[in-house]
């Protein structure tokens, strides 16, 4: 019977291939010399996918400091390979989603779909995975073959309750077919060419094999099982022995403590409005999300293990279970003094964009600007005198940038800025640019008008010129400040 099905599947017009578009898009990913105007030409023939993507990039779940204007802007902004597994997932979510049911309830199997691949990518973040955007593609596409089996063999499923729970739907299979969904839906994402990475992730998403755990696609796996779980937690009348059994496979596979996956369920719970507004269906009523938070809370109490959320006092738990307002996210990113971002968000931020440009093979330019004469002044005019520079120092550097770069305060009289996607002699404009801005501003200093000194210096990760790692690049840049004469690692000018 299984070779039929697959058959079936092969040949179905009731089930059919990805659309144009997603087989474009399938093709764009496997080339490693992607092009980020590819993409955005591809992307861009489809306006309800470009104005998707680009509204996911301005939404709550990718914050920014400055919005995304065009597409080109959210392409950089979600990273190349990333854009192309959300755009991926948006057009095979609608093509199948569409599609008529038999004897599945389809309405929740989407419905525990992007609630799953939203867990997966929270859990795929908190182990620093730099493939977050295809974790949350696999676990979109999970339970595809359920779907295909249902439209090909329309009497397959209908013995089982409309109301079946996901380990009901396995054992129905394993019984008929000798695998369940996971193994045969791995099989139709290779049928239709996918990564192996996202096609193993989805036949190991029952749970990864113990040799494999510790593997790229393995910890996908891992994460994309856990994900499936809080999914079937958040839908169901969960128990609390049902997060006792989530929080056990998050140790088991990924080392994750319950306060963590605690965090990961409220997360979601406080990005619902922003995923159904995404994906246009409504995923939780919010009397039922309440209750899942409070269910998350009582897995940590009852767990108590060490960690940051546990050593908490009791109204500091309560504030990271509930979720963090957007005040209160935006203050912990952001230098209290210039309104830039951090050093702690800028060695995140960095680690993202490193990682981004590395897998897509793109450039990665960072520029660091430190001020020479704010020490003085802070002896001079008194230390509100020097506040007043660096924060007009800090607006000249952001009105610069663009709205896709991220700008920071890396400490004292540094700033650091990030530009994605950009080499010589591009980088090389942006310094000039810099330069010249910070060049022409004056800071009126008791009564006075006076000009402020500054240093820049440059550094550029490239597939020709690689760093291996975020932290060799920023201090490549660091040392660009006092060594002239290299290309992509110098003095670019003094303001004077």
């Amino acid at each position: 019977m299984l070779e039929h099905l697959k058959s079936k599947l092969k040949a179905s017009v009731d089930f059919p291939s990805p659309p144009v578009i997603a087989q474009q898009i399938i093709a764009l990913a496997r080339d490693p010399h992607i092009d980020i105007s590819q993409v955005a030409a591809l992307i861009s023939r489809d306006s309800g996918l470009a104005a998707k993507l680009l509204r996911t990039a301005n939404s709550a779940l990718y914050s920014r400091q400055r919005k995304s204007a065009n597409l080109r802007q959210a392409l950089v902004a979600l990273g190349l390979q990333g854009a192309i597994s959300i755009a991926l997932g948006f057009c095979l979510a609608a093509t199948y989603g569409a599609l008529r049911s038999n004897g599945v309830d389809s309405v929740r199997h989407w419905r525990r779909a992007i609630l799953g691949s939203s867990a997966a990518k929270h859990f795929g973040a908190l182990q620093n995975l730099c493939a977050v955007d295809d974790i949350f593609l696999a676990a979109l596409l999970q339970d595809i073959a359920i779907l295909g089996v249902d439209r090909v063999a329309p009497s397959f499923y209908r013995d089982l309750s409309r109301h079946a729970s996901h380990e009901d739907f396995a054992a129905h299979e394993t019984a008929r077919l000798g695998i369940d969904h996971a193994e045969l839906g791995a099989w139709l994402l290779e049928y239709w060419k996918l990564p192996g990475l996202l096609c193993r992730a989805v036949a190991w998403s029952h749970g990864p094999p113990d040799a494999e755990r510790s593997t790229a696609a393995g910890m996908a796996a891992s994460c994309v099982a856990l994900g499936g779980e809080c999914a079937e937690l958040l839908l169901a009348s969960a128990t609390a022995s049902d997060f006792e059994v989530l929080a056990d496979h998050a140790e088991q596979w990924l080392g994750v403590d319950a306060a963590a996956v605690a965090e990961v369920i409220t997360t979601i719970v406080a990005e619902l409005p922003e995923i159904e507004r995404l994906f246009a269906t409504k995923l939780l009523h919010s009397d039922v999300a309440s209750g899942i938070v409070a269910q998350a809370r009582e897995l940590l109490r009852l767990r108590k293990q060490p960690s940051p959320v546990a050593a908490s006092t009791p109204d500091e738990t309560d504030l990271k279970l509930e979720g963090r307002s957007p005040a209160a996210g935006q203050t912990q990113r952001c230098d209290a003094l210039t309104g830039l971002f951090n050093r702690g968000y800028l060695d995140l931020a960095l680690r993202r964009e490193f990682q981004a440009a590395s897998k897509a093979r793109w450039p990665l330019s960072v520029v660091v600007v430190d001020l020479d004469r704010v020490r003085t002044i802070n002896e001079v005019h008194g230390r509100e005198a020097g506040d007043s520079v660096l924060v007009t120092i800090a607006k000249t550097i952001a009105s610069v940038a663009r709205d896709t770069d991220c700008v920071a305060r890396y400490g004292g009289e540094e700033f650091v800025v990030v530009l994605p996607g950009l080499a010589s002699p591009g980088a090389d404009v942006f310094c000039e640019r810099l330069i010249a801005r910070l060049s022409g501003t004056l800071h009126s200093i008791a009564g006075s008008m006076v000009k402020v000194t500054a240093s820049v210096g440059l550094a550029t990760h490239t597939p020709a010129k690689p760093y291996l790692r975020a932290s060799e690049l920023i201090e490549a840049a660091h040392r660009s400040l006092y060594t002239r004469g290299v290309l992509d690692q110098r003095v670019t000018a003094k303001i004077v």
